[in-house]
């Protein structure tokens, strides 16, 4: 597959759990993400590359309460070399993280 193959591919959805996970085991890279506050609990989140929330913080999500938050890095995302882990800092979150 040549380079310009390997940006083309889809992104793959994980679920938000709602509460502190590991999205993605091993070498990935984040493309994005889609934060919704469905039940207006003052959701922030971040997101590192790694296995914790010791990792390189690599983006956050805070969406108004009841609203909605997106955030995409474009074709070529954000390289996370140990995985990706999802910090739920307040409330219940639901979406997704994007990456390939």
């Amino acid at each position: 597959m040549s380079s310009y193959d390997s940006h083309l591919r889809a992104a793959t959805a994980v679920a938000l759990t709602g509460s502190d996970q590991q999205a993605v085991s091993g070498s990935a890279i984040f493309m994005g993400l889609d934060v919704n506050d469905d039940a207006e609990s003052s959701v922030h989140l971040h997101v590192h590359s790694g296995t914790s929330n010791t990792g390189t913080l690599i983006a956050s999500a805070d969406p108004a309460n009841g609203g909605h938050d997106e955030l995409w890095f474009g074709p070529n995302g954000v390289h996370c070399p140990d995985g990706i882990y999802i910090d739920v800092v307040s409330g219940t979150p639901s979406g997704s993280i994007f990456y390939r």
